[in-house]
C-alpha cells in the first residue's frame, strides 16, 4: 500500500469507471457498484469493504470521481461515524451486518448523542443503559436527532456505570430505530421543515450484542 500513489489509484479508478460507470443505472444500483468495488469507502479498512488508503490516496479518488461526472458515495452519519466506529472497534459480526449496507447507502442512520438537559456535552448526558442478561434497559431522551424519522439505526450513546466520573461509564450502542418503546416526536422549524426530532426510550431492551467496544469506552468512540 505505502508503494502506491495517487496516480496509480487515478489510473485504477479510471479503468474501473470506464467499465462500470453507466448515466442509466438508478443511484441506488450505481451505489452498490461503488461498494462492490471498494470505491465508496476508499479510507475504510480493507476487510470492512474499503481500501485502507491514506488521505491523499482518498483525496485521489474524490478528486477523480469529481471529475469523471458521476455519481458521488452516499454521505451521512452511517458512512462519516458509524461505518468507521464499528470497523475499528465492532466485532466481526457486527461489522458484516452493518457496515455493507452504510457502504452502498442501502441503510441511513442518526446520531442520539445530545440530550434536553445536556445538549452536546456527553459527559453530562443522563440516559441509561442497564444491563439486564443478554440485553440493555435504556431509558431517557435525545434532542436534535437530525433526520431520525428516516434512519434505521442509530449511534446510541449511553450511561451504563453512574458511580464512576463523568467522562467514563458511557457506553456505545446499535440502536435500531423500531424497537418497542423507542418514539419520535418531530421538532417542526420555522420553516415548517421536519428535519430533527426527540427520541424517547421507555425501557427499550437493546441487545447486548449491539454494544460496540467494551462498556465504558463509548466516550472516545463517540
Amino acid at each position: 500500500m505505502s508503494d502506491l500513489t495517487a496516480a496509480d489509484v487515478r489510473a485504477e479508478l479510471d479503468a474501473w469507471l470506464d467499465e462500470n460507470w453507466d448515466p442509466d443505472l438508478t443511484v441506488a444500483d450505481w451505489w452498490k457498484r461503488l461498494a462492490e468495488g471498494r470505491w465508496s469507502s476508499p479510507a475504510m479498512p480493507t476487510e470492512a469493504g474499503g481500501r485502507g488508503y491514506g488521505r491523499d490516496l482518498v483525496a485521489a479518488v474524490s478528486t477523480g470521481l469529481a471529475e469523471a461526472g458521476v455519481v458521488g458515495p452516499p454521505t451521512g452519519l452511517g458512512s462519516m461515524l458509524a461505518a468507521p466506529t464499528i470497523a475499528v472497534h465492532g466485532t466481526p459480526d457486527q461489522v458484516d451486518r452493518y457496515v455493507p449496507e452504510i457502504l452502498d447507502g442501502s441503510v441511513a442512520w442518526c446520531q442520539l448523542f445530545s440530550e434536553p438537559g445536556a445538549g452536546s456535552d456527553l459527559a453530562a448526558l443522563a440516559t441509561r443503559a442497564v444491563r439486564d442478561g443478554d440485553e440493555y434497559v435504556v431509558n431517557g431522551s435525545k434532542i436534535w436527532t437530525s433526520y431520525g424519522h428516516r434512519a434505521k439505526f442509530g449511534i446510541l450513546i449511553a450511561r451504563t456505570d453512574p458511580d464512576v466520573p463523568k467522562h467514563e461509564g458511557i457506553s456505545y450502542f446499535i440502536c435500531p430505530t423500531d424497537l418497542p418503546g423507542l418514539t419520535m416526536t418531530p421538532i417542526v422549524d420555522a420553516t415548517t421543515t421536519h428535519s430533527f426530532n426527540q427520541v424517547f426510550f421507555d425501557d427499550v431492551r437493546i441487545p447486548a450484542a449491539n454494544l460496540v467496544g467494551n462498556e465504558g469506552d463509548g466516550w472516545r468512540l463517540a
